[in-house]
Order: C-alpha cells, then sequence, then structure tokens
C-alpha cells in the first residue's frame, strides 16, 4: 500500500506545474459528468444512488491496455486479472477465482451474462478496446435497476456512436509473448445517421514459464466483428441496429480429473463462437417524456475437446481394461455405492463386484485394444430479450422511470446437462427520483422478477443525498440484490460420452460396454433444491469536485448470504447454499487535472471481510490500489505511466507497472499514431495461482495506426 502511494507523490511532484484553485465554486457544477447506469435515469454523479467510476477515453488511452478488461483495474476494489492465462477474471469485491458469476455486464444496454452457466466471457465480448466511450461502473448491487445478477456491481460499456467518429482506422500490433493483433475499422456517414464496422483480432501465449516441469498451455486467438448503425429518422424517433459475433480458441491445461485416470495424448482445446443482433428505437415525445424499445438475440456455442487413453485402474496401463470405466456395469456400481467415486474404483479394482470383474474379463479378452477417444464438453447458450422503457418528468422535482421485460434463456448440453433446459423470464422495474429542497434528493428503485427456477423475487434500493453544494454530494444507500440459480445449477445431469471411437468398440458397443449409449461411470445431478444467493448492502459515500480535483468516497458493509461456493463440474457436484461472506470497508479515487495537459489520478480500497472456504478467498485482496499519469507534454504527443497494487491474491502480492509513449503525426488527409507500451511485473510474484508466471517479468508491445 505504501509504495504505491509513494509512487503517486512522486507523479505529483515531478510535475512542474502551476498551483490548483482549491475554493469551492458552485457555478462549476455545471461540469459534473453525467452518468446513466445506477438508476435509469441521466443524472449528475454528484447526485446519483451508488457509487460510480466512470472510465472515459483519457482514461481508455492512457492506461495502454491491449484487452477490455485490462482497464477495469482503474475501479477501486475490482479484480481483473488472468486467473488462467488465456481467461480473464473480473469481479468487484472478488469471491470465486475462476466462476465470476456475481456481477452484471452490459454493452450498449445488452447484457452479456451468459444465461445457462452463470458467467462473463470476456474474450467473447465482441468489443474493440479503441470503439468503447466510456465505462460506468456501478460498485455496489444494482438489482433494483437491473434485476437479478447485478448482484455486486454492474459494468456497463457503452461503445463510439458512429457520428462521433470521423472516420476509419487499421491498427497493427506486435510484442514479445506472442502478442500479434489486428485491427481494421470503417465509418460511414449520412444526413441523420453513420454505421461504424470494426474487424478485430487478438492474440497472446498467456503464461509461458514451465510449472513442474511442463509447458503452460493456455496461448488464445480471439477474432471479433462489430457493427452498429445508427440513423434519426426525425426529429422524434432515432433507430440504432447493432450486431456482430466472435470466435475464440484457447490451448487448455489437462483437468486433474482426467489426469486421475487417464493418460491424455491430444491435449485440450477450447472453441468458443457467438453472435448477436440488437435493435433499439428511442421516441422522444417531448423534454418531459421519452419511451425506449429494445430487443435483442444472442448465441454460443462452446467446446472443449480432450483426446485420451483410459488406464486400466488394475495395471494402472493403457490397455483394452481401460475401457470398463465406461461400461453399464461400473456406472450402475457407481450409483450403488452411493456416487462414492473412490469407493468405485477400489471395488472395481478389487474384483469385489461380480458383473464388474466379468465386464472387465470380457473386455481384456476381446483383443480390442486400447479404449482410446475423444472426451467432448459441448455448451450451446441462447437468449432472446424484449424491454420497455418509460422515462418521464411529472414535475420539474420528480422524475420516474419504468418499465418491463420478457427473456427466453436457453441452454444445451450433452455433457453437462445430458439435454436442453429452459427458463422463461417477465420482470417489471421502476425507479423514482423525488427532490423536495434543493439540497436534498430521494431515490427509491425496485425491480420485480419472475422465472420458471427462482419464482418471484423483489430487489429494493433506498438513497438519500445530501448535496451541501452545487457538484457535491453525500449518499446513504441500503439495496438488497439476488444472484439467481442458472440452468446449471438447477438442472445439471453430466454424462461424459466418449466420441471417435476405435472401430473395434464402435462396431459392438453393446457387447463389449454392455450397453448402446456409452458414457464415464462418474456422472453428477442436481438436487434442484438451491436458492438464489442474496446480499444485503449499506453504504455511506460522497462525490465531489472542487476546483480541478474530483474525490469519491463508498464506504460499505455488505452481508452475503446463502452463497453457492462448492464445486459444480462433472466430477464433483457438490452445490449448497451453506456460504456466508460478510465484508466490510472503503474506497476511494482522487482524479485532478492541474493543466490541460496533465491527468493524475489514483484509487485506494481497503476491504476486511470473512469467507468459510478457500474458493471464496482467492481474490480477497485486503489492499488495492492503482496511480495513473497521462502528459500531453507536446502536441501530438502523449506519455503515461500507471501502477496496480493488489496485496494477498491467494497469499501473492500483484504489483505492476506500466509506461507508454505515443506519438500522432498529420500526413495530409490522413494521421499515424505509433504507441510503444511495457508492462512490468514488479513484485514477481504468481498471479493468483502458483503456475501464472511469465519468463520475462516485462512485456512489451509496439502498434501503428493510421486514420482515414
Amino acid at each position: 500500500m505504501y509504495r504505491g502511494w509513494a509512487v503517486l507523490g512522486l507523479l505529483l511532484l515531478s510535475a512542474p506545474l502551476k498551483a490548483a484553485d482549491l475554493s469551492w465554486r458552485p457555478e462549476g457544477a455545471a461540469d459534473i459528468p453525467t452518468v446513466l447506469t445506477p438508476a435509469r435515469l441521466r443524472q449528475p454523479q454528484s447526485e446519483v444512488p451508488a457509487s460510480v467510476t466512470v472510465i472515459d477515453r483519457a482514461l481508455i488511452e492512457a492506461s495502454g491496455a491491449r484487452e477490455l478488461y485490462q482497464v477495469l483495474r482503474l475501479v477501486p476494489g475490482m479484480v481483473a486479472v488472468k486467473a488462467d492465462g488465456n481467461v480473464p477474471t473480473v469481479a468487484y469485491h472478488g469471491t470465486l477465482a475462476r466462476d465470476t458469476r456475481r456481477m452484471l455486464v452490459l454493452v450498449d444496454g445488452r447484457s452479456v451474462y451468459q444465461p445457462g452457466f452463470a458467467r462473463v466471457l470476456w474474450n467473447d465480448i465482441p468489443v474493440d478496446l479503441n470503439d468503447v466511450e466510456r465505462i460506468e461502473v456501478t460498485r455496489g448491487p444494482n438489482a433494483a435497476a437491473y434485476g437479478a445478477n447485478a448482484f455486486t456491481g454492474i459494468i456497463n460499456i457503452i461503445t463510439r456512436h458512429p457520428q462521433d467518429m470521423p472516420g476509419g482506422s487499421v491498427m497493427l500490433r506486435g510484442g514479445n509473448n506472442g502478442v500479434r493483433d489486428a485491427r481494421l475499422t470503417d465509418v460511414q456517414h449520412w444526413t441523420g445517421g453513420g454505421v461504424r464496422t470494426t474487424v478485430a483480432r487478438r492474440a497472446d501465449e498467456g503464461y509461458d514459464k514451465p510449472f513442474r516441469g511442463r509447458e503452460i498451455r493456455d496461448a488464445k486467438v480471439v477474432e471479433t466483428l462489430d457493427v452498429r448503425l445508427a440513423h434519426e429518422l426525425n426529429r422524434r424517433d432515432t433507430v440504432e441496429v447493432m450486431f456482430g459475433g466472435a470466435r475464440s480458441d484457447v490451448e487448455r491445461l489437462e483437468d486433474s480429473a482426467l489426469l486421475s485416470f487417464a493418460d491424455v495424448y491430444g491435449a485440450p482445446d477450447e472453441t468458443s463462437r457467438s453472435a448477436f443482433a440488437q435493435a433499439r428505437w428511442q421516441r422522444v415525445f417531448s423534454p418531459d417524456h421519452a419511451l425506449k424499445v429494445q430487443v435483442y438475440g444472442q448465441h454460443s456455442d462452446g467446446n472443449l475437446r480432450t483426446e485420451l487413453c483410459p488406464l486400466d485402474i488394475r495395471t494402472g496401463t493403457v490397455g483394452p481394461g481401460g475401457a470398463l470405466l465406461y461400461s453399464r456395469e461400473m456406472r450402475e456400481l457407481f450409483e450403488a455405492l452411493g456416487r462414492d467415486t473412490n469407493m468405485t474404483v477400489l471395488a472395481a479394482a478389487t474384483g469385489a463386484d461380480p458383473a464388474v470383474n466379468q465386464r472387465y474379463n470380457t473386455l481384456v479378452n476381446s483383443g480390442a485394444g486400447p479404449f482410446c477417444h475423444r472426451l467432448a464438453q459441448d455448451v450451446t447458450e441462447q437468449r432472446v430479450d424484449l424491454e420497455i422503457e418509460d422515462t418521464l418528468r411529472l414535475h420539474e422535482r420528480v422524475r420516474l422511470v419504468t418499465g418491463g421485460s420478457l427473456r427466453r434463456d436457453y441452454a444445451r448440453s450433452d455433457a453437462l446437462l445430458d439435454g436442453d433446459a429452459t427458463n422463461h423470464i417477465r420482470a417489471l422495474f421502476g425507479n423514482l427520483e423525488l427532490i423536495p429542497l434543493n439540497s436534498l434528493h430521494f431515490n427509491l428503485g425496485g425491480y420485480w422478477q419472475w422465472d420458471q427456477i427462482n419464482n418471484g423475487r423483489f430487489s429494493p434500493r433506498v438513497a438519500a443525498i445530501w448535496r451541501p453544494a452545487p457538484g457535491h454530494g453525500v449518499r446513504l444507500v441500503y439495496s438488497e440484490a439476488v444472484r439467481n440459480v442458472d440452468l446449471y445449477e438447477e438442472k445439471g445431469n453430466t454424462a461424459l460420452r466418449p466420441g471417435l471411437l476405435p472401430a473395434s468398440y464402435a462396431a459392438d458397443t453393446a457387447g463389449l460396454l454392455g450397453w448402446d449409449d456409452p458414457q464415464l461411470f462418474v456422472t453428477q445431478t442436481s438436487a434442484g433444491d438451491l436458492k438464489p444467493e442474496r446480499i444485503r448492502s449499506r453504504e455511506v459515500g460522497y462525490f465531489g469536485r472542487a476546483g480541478a480535483f474530483e474525490l469519491d468516497v463508498r464506504v460499505f458493509d455488505e452481508s452475503l448470504r446463502d452463497l453457492i461456493s462448492q464445486p459444480t463440474n462433472p466430477f464433483r457436484f457438490e452445490a449448497n447454499n451453506d456460504t456466508r461472506v460478510t465484508q466490510r470497508g472503503w474506497e476511494s479515487q482522487l482524479a485532478w487535472r492541474p493543466h490541460p495537459r496533465h491527468l493524475l489520478r489514483g484509487t485506494y480500497a481497503r476491504r476486511h471481510g470473512e469467507a468459510p472456504i478457500v474458493a471464496e478467498t482467492r481474490l480477497f485482496a485486503r489492499h488495492m490500489s492503482s496511480m495513473l499519469w497521462r502528459y500531453d507534454f507536446m502536441d501530438g504527443w502523449m506519455f503515461s505511466s500507471s501502477y496496480y497494487l493488489g496485496r494477498q491474491y491467494d497469499d501473492f502480492t500483484y504489483e505492476q507497472v506500466n509506461a507508454q509513449l505515443v506519438r500522432r503525426q498529420r500526413l495530409g488527409r490522413h494521421e499515424v499514431s505509433m504507441a510503444g507500451t511495457v508492462e512490468h511485473n514488479i513484485s514477481g510474484d504468481s498471479i493468483v495461482f502458483r503456475r501464472n508466471d511469465y519468463l520475462d517479468r516485462s512485456r512489451y508491445w509496439l502498434s501503428a495506426t493510421l486514420h482515414f
């Protein structure tokens, strides 16, 4: 913590700037940034019923980030790391190191929270960082505005409007660690509208330091398409159409559960393909009344493939006896022994069960050879959503936003659901803003949601904001939220089927394995009795701007209960609602523009908490901070540096410093920009898990962009 603040101090002292004006200037309230996310109402940040971090274009450019998730390190209390070398982890007040399913993420009002398996796939969000106009992060539960799953917070990614982009661009980037990126953006304008089209590719090698004598398989390639079209039909009506998709190919490490009974000869690879289409119509009836209708659909397919040869549980070698693990008799023994994997393997290995012993002899004497095959875990997820939102000013001191939505979620997985599952959701929401006095604001919000799995749930929020001066607000907020049980948690039914069977087994499956539909003997089934996770949050906060300073402080006390923290995978499905987590602490973010060419920004978060199991503590950083300095020191030149600290990520310290130099040069009607970026791991620690290390503690890349 102290080193981080020392870095900020050095940045401040190193800037040869004029003294800032510390006087209160009420007339400056007009410069307070406005945000939309917390209450679905456009409000000055000093008057919103929540703590909000706004990451604008200036911060995005200064961060030097390659990927979308990296800029979220600028949010106090936000974990944004790669817990796996090719799968980003983003979580506010991080819980569950990999399954970050307690935060909602929106892109232009469309939820990218996956419906079947409660997750956000950051690799597959089809948005290039260059196309992001701003990111609004609500720190704290926001289910009162956006429903279940806006549990610990919400990230709202707002892309650049086509009419706000003067032209297109092409970018190439390369560096160590296998960084090979490219982007092409085309922008077309016409009277009243425009369209932006971006095709992008990102690739890198993840963590590359050998772990326990073997290479880390965590390289990735991600390709995205994103199209946004906007057109003003007339003075009242605006229509937007957005569509796109992503495809990613990532390397995976062998599952430790598979290695316990099989020899993996074809290292696992995971592919993902996704697409979406979205349309939005907005009508402004008057300055006091507006209506918005939005509909979108999205589809994703994922497949994890591993090629293996099961081991003979009696000899420990590859051979026909390994096929016993996929026999009908082995499954029946597993069920008879209460689905105890260890007891089942022991009984089969010792020949204690006559039926299993007979099947083993049949396989060994068949002359069929090793039972080598492909094991695939397939996942298909779909969502269709229709939402209507109405905003009305009832009085100069009263505003009301109301609306409702209908949604259909669908998931299919032969491996994890043994078929498909569907959930229908309907919701009503509202938020009322009351201003009884110029210095006192109230926000009352709530979201009622019903679905076939979780039944009816209501998430309320009550907030009072006292404005001692224009541009300054002290807020008191109480809110509740739920994280709904997803389709897999409710209807999980695993069935790992072998594919690409050897010819001898494919010709006589029933004769050799005892059934026509062979499956691994281990199976897991959800009891279907889980309850939604719940959170109660209390916060006291302040936002204010004084001269060139802007400060936000949040003090929070949160209680999370009925948490589903236990493993939910094909080998262990132990989900229950027995876990509780309590957390309290404070966060701050300070921005200072002492001169038009300088931007200084720092954040700090201190969190105390109690959690009963290690899965909820790996990302439980007690101290987190970030510092950033942007200096536009000459026309066309920009230098930025940043520092990030997270203490006690699974007993490791995450400490990194970045530096970036950018040069922009006009060439006739075009512009060329060159950028060089360096990231350096100061602490040298692993990142979250022991295997997450780079061979070189410094990573760097160079990029060139032509704007046309």
